[in-house]
């Protein structure tokens, strides 16, 4: 395959990109800071320190279920801080009656953590429409990686274009490099002078000459930046694939590079769905606990604090999360040990990194791309990569439209007939 296939295959391939990468990055430049700006817009509910101890958040559990019966809480989240108010979102039970779910008056309830008294409820609208301080983050992630579109249909095109941008990584790189010439000089072995020019005239490619007309510039521009960012780009861009089509896609190819356990997908779904555990949360908390410490040794990590527990009505079992040393994340754990919720039988351990290659690549490829490492310096970072998305893609359709007009003008010049002045 020649130069000029490859050239044509990284053009129309941007072209199809384009759009969807100028919008996933540019809201991924504002989902850099998605949790400061959620805080920002959406503060939690504070409350006086007092020097009572706290409720614990199964009591707090307990009674925001009190205010709703018709709800169902799946969800508790260590620890609470004193001056953060209990929050809850709740989701509605079935109606026997009718077998569909209740018409709640509210699906969100915020409690005192040292009364148990009810500081405010709230009815929290699905969709995005209204856009409001309460939704207008979710409609920027639903942007980003599905255009906002309702069901699966933006998920796979987005996905679609992730693939197509993974290849076309390597398709922009080999487009950068110069043809491989072979020479010898006077003193040096065969093949050492043609390195070393392969070498120097790479190096035009890193540049930016910015004095430079427009066409030039755009140019320059496209092929600098996706080489000085063509790992983060490649991180990016193969990540959206795990994000998009982690089952259909991501999953079988890792598995087919690497080795990938995936012990939750182990876990087969019930024939029904259980929505209440048959095991009271204390004790899941304390069989939890004691699956997680019992991991802790055998495995050699260690618990740093505990993130949360939930009920996953679908399988059947519990997750009891914590933050560990083996998490690959500054701001959440993803250390997990799950167990079924009505014998209390152990049913597999997720560790972030060093439990197989390709768990522990997967989840530096999503940390990274969610920028939850390394504080506000790297998140700054990802913020300019989404720019940086962005202006590679404006640059490519640019390029295409001047050569395309180029050639519609070349073409006009020679079909039009000569003007053969009078003898």
């Amino acid at each position: 395959m020649t130069r000029r296939f490859w050239v044509l295959v990284h053009r129309y391939a941007g072209l199809f990109m384009a759009g969807f990468l100028i919008v996933a990055g540019l809201t991924g430049s504002i989902l850099a800071f998605d949790g400061e700006l959620n805080r920002w817009l959406n503060p939690s509910m504070r409350v006086e320190p007092q020097a009572q101890s706290m409720l614990d958040p199964f009591e707090l559990r307990e009674r925001a279920l009190a205010l709703l019966p018709q709800g169902r809480i799946n969800a508790i989240s260590f620890p609470q801080q004193p001056d953060e108010a209990y929050s809850a979102r709740v989701e509605p039970r079935e109606d026997p009656v009718t077998g569909q779910p209740y018409e709640l008056a509210f699906n969100r309830v915020t409690l005192d953590p040292y009364s148990g008294a009810e500081l405010s409820r709230a009815k929290e609208l699905e969709g995005f429409w209204p856009l409001t301080r309460q939704n207008v983050i979710p409609f920027i992630v639903a942007l980003h990686y599905r255009l906002a579109v309702p069901g699966s249909i933006g998920t796979w095109l987005f996905g679609i274009a992730a693939v197509i941008w993974t290849i076309d990584c390597f398709i922009g790189l080999y487009l950068t490099l110069p043809a491989w010439t072979r020479r010898q000089t006077d003193g040096e072995s065969p093949g050492m002078g043609a390195r070393h020019s392969w070498w120097i005239r790479w190096m035009p490619s890193w540049l930016v000459k910015w004095g430079s007309k427009p066409y030039r510039l755009n140019f320059d521009l496209h092929r600098a930046s996706g080489l000085w960012t063509w790992v983060m780009l490649f991180v990016l861009a193969w990540s959206s694939v795990a994000f998009n089509l982690y089952n259909e896609l991501y999953t079988p190819v890792m598995k087919a590079l690497f080795k990938m356990q995936d012990p939750f997908a182990d876990v087969l779904d019930l024939s029904k769905p259980r929505p209440d555990p048959t095991m009271a949360w204390r004790e899941a908390h304390e069989v939890g606990t004691r699956f997680m410490a019992e991991q802790a040794r055998v495995r050699g990590f260690t618990v740093l604090r505990e993130e949360a527990l939930s009920y996953d009505p679908g399988k059947g079992v519990f997750f009891y999360s914590v933050r560990s040393d083996r998490d690959v994340s500054d701001e959440f754990g993803g250390t997990a040990v799950f167990f079924d919720a009505t014998t209390g039988t152990f049913a597999g351990l997720n560790l972030p990194s060093g439990q197989d290659a390709g768990t522990t690549i997967t989840n530096w490829l999503i940390t990274l791309h969610v920028a939850a490492i390394w504080g506000a310096p790297f998140k700054i970072f990802v913020c300019v990569m989404g720019v940086v998305v962005a202006m590679l893609s404006i640059t490519g359709v640019y390029l295409w439209f001047k050569k395309r007009r180029s050639r519609a003008v070349a073409k006009a010049r020679r079909l039009q007939p000569r003007i053969t002045a009078p003898g």
